[in-house]
């Protein structure tokens, strides 16, 4: 036996040998000729640095983890808690804000049981109440809804909180749900201060909006692009919001920046023989043109808004959205389109839940369904852009804009192109 053992032994090793050497043969000579080929890796060239292994690092846009997602609905759940507690959150809202999201903040305090105080009024009079207010040493605001170029004059009063350190929601800190993967900012040149939650897509046709009794289809089909605004047939037919006031800046400035308009068309539609007529009467605006008084607006700021309302109960205006030469663009920026957190809020925590829930899923398309006007579509790519916003400024899937207002790439010459404008502006009219 004690034989026969060692012969088996023997045979086993020989056979295991064997193996081994067929194996390295294969290595040597080449594997089997019908295997997958395997891609090369492209070789680095010769001037390129190696880059050396790096450890690895969370995608901090990734979908939690369970854990993660744990942790996050405890935390929720305390915020809910506090908010509670302190029973109420006062929102300020200027422009078109005041007219969009009332129905909001009152579905708000609905769904989490905290009194939703909400104070309305033009963007540039909220400012002013704010800053008047943080000087006398009062602190009555939890949330701020106002236009990019008001939350300037916070930024540089520090009348601000910054906003990504109160931002927990997951569905809000990453980008994966919004449009090109981030979240938004006004303000270029901190990115913190004003979060950028809605845009309007369409041809870059500077929301112009036209009485229809006075300008004709044949006029609508012979405009395109914004120079032809200019014929000196419209001359003495356009009424304005000057850039020297707010309520129209983000035009003023897109004028100037938009890289196929700029100061040429700003120097012709400043020129007193064109005849602009440029006033800071929102109600005169919207009465001139649905009078007759004016064929069209440009540069208007929420007057638009009340004239696109007039159009829904048939009245004689309507906005002009068509293909232009320029190429077509986002416009975001105003009071609808903005949140921002005033220093020393009264109840930190009701505002730092309206902040997360606003911005979620659910807060925006809420805002979607139930605005009272008509809201700028969310920047949100996760939700339908449908309920109250107009389908013409909605994003089509796959097409690129030019985002003026909100691309840091923009944003940073923002302030600077809306000087610019006014400088030309005062040199042109004399003010």
């Amino acid at each position: 036996m004690r034989d026969l053992s060692r012969t088996m032994i023997g045979r086993l090793t020989a056979l295991l040998l064997t193996g081994v050497l067929v194996a390295l043969v294969g290595v040597a000579c080449g594997a089997d000729p019908t295997a997958t080929p395997v891609p090369t890796a492209t070789p680095v060239p010769p001037t390129a640095t190696p880059v050396p292994d790096q450890p690895s690092q969370p995608d901090p846009t990734a979908t939690p983890t369970p854990d993660a997602m744990m942790m996050f609905e405890s935390e929720w759940d305390d915020l809910i808690a506090a908010a509670q507690a302190e029973g109420e959150v006062v929102i300020v809202m200027g422009g078109s804000a005041s007219r969009n999201y009332r129905p909001v903040a009152a579905a708000f305090e609905e769904k989490f049981g905290i009194t939703t105080t909400v104070s309305t009024g033009s963007g540039g009079a909220q400012t002013d109440r704010v800053l008047a207010e943080q000087s006398a040493g009062r602190y009555d605001v939890d949330i701020l809804m106002i236009g990019g170029t008001s939350a300037l004059r916070l930024i540089a009063a520090e009348a601000l909180d910054p906003i990504p350190p109160l931002l927990i929601h997951p569905e809000v800190k990453s980008g994966d749900g919004w449009f090109k993967g981030r979240l938004w900012f006004s303000d270029a040149a901190t990115q913190q201060y004003v979060v950028n939650h809605g845009a309007a897509a369409s041809p870059e046709n500077l929301g112009m909006r036209y009485n229809t009794d006075l300008v004709s289809q044949a006029d609508i089909d012979a405009m395109n692009s914004v120079f032809d605004y200019l014929d000196p047939k419209w001359t003495d037919s356009i009424v304005s919001i000057p850039p020297i006031a707010e309520g129209a800046g983000g035009t003023y400035s897109t004028i100037i920046s938009h890289p196929d308009i700029g100061e040429d068309f700003a120097r012709r539609y400043f020129d007193p023989e064109f005849g602009v007529t440029f006033s800071t009467d929102f109600r005169f605006i919207t009465d001139s043109i649905a009078g007759g008084r004016f064929a069209m607006g440009i540069a208007i700021g929420s007057a638009g808004r009340d004239l696109d309302e007039l159009a829904e109960q048939g009245g004689p205006s309507d906005r002009l959205i068509k293909p232009f030469a320029e190429a077509d663009t986002l416009s975001g920026g105003g009071a609808g389109d903005n949140v921002q957190m005033p220093i020393n809020a009264p109840h930190p925590n009701a505002a730092k839940l309206f902040l997360n829930w606003f911005l979620s899923i659910e807060g925006q398309t809420t805002k979607h369904e139930i605005s009272e006007g008509t809201p700028s579509p969310s920047l949100r790519e996760d939700i339908p852009c449908t309920g109250t916003v107009d389908p013409r400024e909605c994003r089509e899937p796959g097409k690129e804009y030019i985002y003026l207002t909100g691309d840091p790439e923009y944003t940073r010459r923002t302030e600077e192109s809306l000087e610019r404008a006014r400088e030309i502006y005062r040199e042109l009219r004399g003010v």
